[in-house]
């Protein structure tokens, strides 16, 4: 998946055209025959008004990361812990590019959600693929008589925590931040390698219950820090069979989240 990842960057004005492209074409191709609308389909919804629109309100962009490997072949459209919009060109569907931007959306959010309307059945087994599953909300499609259901991704710390990881040690304990010389670790701090973070770098990872500096650590995860106003998270580890409470854990890594709202997973 890595290697598909690499062809994931943010959107510039220049992707207009193709973004507009693949919403259009993908929504007539999956939606039309959910909502059996062809003055809509093939009346309102436009290329030129679409890529228009985007023109006009170029600072949207900034929500938009596209996948491309020569050219653009798909696109995912991130608000906040929201995945609004997943589309890939019908052309090239069933080539790893969904995943790639699904598995990118889900290194920026720890329980990103998503809307999905009733009877886009591909969409909803690819969702569930990805361990989504469906809330029970419900609502209106504005101007439709279908709804959409909120599904809210449930895997990702379900999956990490109590995982055995390799911690690759490049801030020991006792050691100073390389931009901050006044910070001194009061814990061992590093990185797994070959698992990415929302900053596009290998995964963060504090060290607790180990007294002394270490080069390279293996152990449990114990939490994950979500920070709700950066774009990473952080990894907590420590020995097999030693816990720490949240407000342990708070405690020790207040160095550095202090200057973060966070949630502590456990």
């Amino acid at each position: 998946m890595k290697k598909f990842i690499e062809n994931i960057r943010s959107a510039n004005l220049s992707d207009i055209s193709r973004i507009a492209e693949i919403l259009v074409f993908s929504k007539r191709t999956h939606y039309r025959k959910i909502f059996r609308d062809d003055a809509f389909s093939f009346g309102v919804l436009q290329v030129v008004p679409t890529a228009r629109e985007f023109l006009e309100n170029s600072e949207k962009l900034l929500n938009y990361s596209v996948y491309d490997d020569g050219f653009v072949k798909g696109f995912i459209h991130l608000e906040g812990d929201e995945i609004a919009e997943l589309y890939v060109d019908p052309f090239f569907e069933n080539q790893h590019i969904g995943s790639a931007l699904m598995f990118y959306a889900l290194t920026r959010i720890l329980h990103p959600l998503l809307w999905v309307v009733d009877g886009n059945e591909n969409a909803i087994r690819f969702y569930q693929k990805w361990d989504f599953v469906f809330t029970g909300e419900r609502r209106f499609v504005p101007g439709t008589d279908k709804y959409e259901a909120l599904m809210r991704h449930q895997g990702n710390v379900g999956q990490v925590i109590g995982k055995t990881v390799r911690v690759i040690v490049d801030r020991s304990l006792g050691s100073h931040h390389p931009k901050f010389p006044d910070l001194v670790y009061p814990v061992n701090y590093g990185y797994v390698e070959g698992v990415f973070a929302g900053d596009g770098e290998e995964q963060d990872v504090y060290i607790l219950g180990v007294s002394v500096p270490v080069s390279e650590f293996t152990g449990k995860i114990i939490a994950v820090i979500h920070r709700l106003n950066d774009n990473e998270d952080k990894w907590v580890t420590a020995p097999v069979g030693m816990r720490f409470s949240k407000e342990e854990i708070q405690k020790l890594t207040a160095f550095q989240e202090q200057f973060f709202s966070v949630e502590i997973i456990i």
